[in-house]
């Protein structure tokens, strides 16, 4: 009777639901940690936030993505040294999935990490002597003064033109804001709106032998301001500098003038206090 009974083999429990699982969560891990990266770049001027929040985030996706495959490789190991039907097909493919996560995930994260370091090691920096050299009123007054001169060695009067100074808010080295100023002079005999032809635009320009008489003495204005000359871009005369002042324009026609000059990012002034958030 007993030989009539067909032999059973023992049911072996290759802990599939862990594989399955740990397959699915991995491509969803990459699909989070994008978003992740992604919410990073949502705004200008964010990157403090971004950084700290991104990290934050990518290693929590890391952790869950390597972490669920580990736990079941460890459960279905421990399971296995009370019951030998658990094989280790398990304990393997959980493994794969979890040196995966690691592998894709981790490095990663691990670089986002590294670019927040040092950030924050470049906020905890002080500032240059550069950027604190000179105040809001000090670099006002400076520009003033030394387009003043520009303006006087053109040959005009400032008081006949109209100048004024722009402010706009910038990073500086150690990523807090500052003040950037240019200060801008300009007289023209015809409206801004001007109705006239490029052909009678072109009347209004001057000789280039005229053009360089005229520009020479501001030339000798900008390299004692510590600027160098530079392709003019559409200018009579352009200078770039590496101190306080570093960029000047100057341009002149039978029926215009115009004097530009800008500074690096200086601590203080509109532009401090904005932060990166």
């Amino acid at each position: 009777m007993d030989d009539d009974i067909a032999w059973v083999p023992p049911k072996r429990h290759n802990g599939i639901g862990w594989i399955v699982a740990s397959g699915l969560l991995l491509p969803a891990g990459w699909v989070a940690w994008l978003l992740v990266a992604l919410a990073g770049y949502s705004g200008t001027g964010a990157s403090h936030q971004s950084l700290a929040a991104q990290t934050t985030g990518s290693a929590v996706v890391t952790l869950v993505c390597a972490g669920v495959p580990i736990a079941g490789a460890v459960l279905l190991l421990l399971r296995r040294r009370q019951d030998r039907s658990v094989t280790l097909v398990g304990p393997v493919g959980c493994i794969v999935f979890a040196v995966l996560a690691a592998g894709t995930l981790g490095y990663p994260t691990a670089r986002v990490a590294q670019s927040w370091a040092a950030e924050e090691h470049r906020r905890a920096q002080p500032l240059t002597a550069l950027e604190t050299s000179r105040t809001q009123a000090q670099a006002e007054a400076d520009l003033a003064e030394i387009g003043g001169r520009a303006v006087r060695a053109l040959g005009e009067d400032v008081r006949a033109g109209k100048a004024q100074v722009y402010t706009r808010d910038c990073p500086l080295s150690n990523l807090q804001r500052g003040t950037e100023y240019s200060w801008n002079w300009s007289v023209t005999s015809v409206p801004e709106d001007d109705p006239r032809s490029d052909a009678e635009r072109e009347a209004d320009e001057l000789p280039a032998a005229e053009v360089a008489r005229r520009m020479a003495p501001v030339r000798e204005v900008f390299r004692d301001a510590g600027l160098r000359d530079a392709d003019p871009y559409g200018w009579d005369l352009r200078g770039l500098g590496d101190g306080w002042l570093t960029e000047a324009y100057a341009g002149v026609t039978k029926v215009s003038g115009d004097v530009s000059l800008e500074t690096t990012c200086l601590a203080g002034g509109p532009g401090d206090g904005i932060d990166d958030e």
